[in-house]
């Protein structure tokens, strides 16, 4: 016993060093990168900038720009109110589509090797290239003022689908979700390559013998995707969702964005704009927190052993 204690915790060393090894370049990112350009970031915002031929000269004043931007600009606060509810609405509607799609890629047929390289398809659309050409040239706003290039729909289509689906008595919210996902179907599409290559992994992960054994105790469908499923893909839909996040605030074409882009580069107020900046980030920084908390507790909820049925 001691023997296999003593070469388990050398096979947990190994593989902790391995690990280590592996994040290496990630933890000299944080330290010499992240961390420098983070507090940089927080003593523009502290500091009145005040720009020069040789250089740049900081006027201390303290916290005045974060009041200001949350008392006395009247644009701030509701684009971040906005910006918070697309984070609540996008989130869950990206992650169960790319774990749709992720379940139905892993499964086997003819042509499934051609069906994920199309959906792998939206990650190269997302790469700084194609997206920049896409904002610059504004093509999908041209389109949809005739058309939604997002589903093919014209607005009185999408209209009547929403009186289709109030019909059936859901709920206002839902109906409301549900169309707006219509709406957005391409942005979806588009944000929802990399979680479909993720979640795939992890479900290839799964081992085929824990199927088997549930189904030969009686367990349907439902209950393999609620009690194996989801809960050993835990740890790819946490990556996910953090994934989605900042895809988003990467975004530039939101409104609190550019709306921040245009005080600081239009307008000159660079220490304001970086203030705006700071608060986004730690509102951010709040909503991945609170949604990894809520979403490991779910899965350890419903991570139970399965109470086998009785045979026959």
């Amino acid at each position: 016993r001691v023997m296999n204690k003593r070469r388990k915790s050398t096979l947990m060393r190994r593989r902790s060093y391995a690990g280590y090894f592996f994040i290496f370049p990630l933890i000299l990112g944080v330290l010499f990168v992240f961390l420098p350009n983070l507090v940089q970031t927080f003593r523009f915002a502290i500091n009145d900038i005040e720009l020069a031929p040789e250089g740049y000269t900081l006027q201390p004043v303290g916290l005045t720009y974060f009041k200001e931007a949350l008392q006395v600009d009247p644009h701030f606060v509701p684009y971040l109110i906005t910006s918070m509810k697309s984070f609540a609405t996008d989130i869950p509607v990206i992650i169960i589509f790319s774990l749709f799609i992720a379940s139905v890629l892993n499964t086997k047929f003819h042509g499934r090797g051609l069906a994920r390289v199309i959906f792998f398809v939206p990650v190269i659309l997302a790469t700084g290239v194609i997206s920049s050409v896409e904002a610059s040239t504004n093509i999908i706003s041209v389109v949809e003022e005739g058309r939604s290039l997002d589903t093919g729909l014209a607005a009185g289509d999408k209209m009547e689908i929403a009186s289709l689906l109030t019909s059936v008595n859901l709920p206002e919210a839902l109906v409301s979700l549900i169309s707006s996902s219509i709406a957005g179907i391409y942005r979806i599409v588009q944000s929802s390559g990399m979680q479909i290559f993720i979640l795939l992994a992890g479900l290839q992960e799964i081992p085929g013998s824990l199927y088997d054994a549930a189904q030969v105790e009686g367990c349907n469908k439902w209950e393999l995707f609620w009690k194996i499923t989801f809960p050993m893909i835990g740890p790819q839909i946490k990556v996910c969702v953090v994934y989605t996040i900042i895809d988003i605030l990467a975004d530039e074409r939101g409104e609190l964005v550019s709306y921040i882009n245009g005080l600081a580069f239009r307008n000159n107020l660079f220490a304001q704009g970086t203030a705006m900046y700071v608060i986004y980030l730690l509102c951010i920084a709040a909503m991945v927190a609170i949604v990894l908390a809520v979403l490991t507790r779910f899965i350890r909820s419903i991570g139970i052993p399965i109470k086998w049925r009785d045979g026959p």
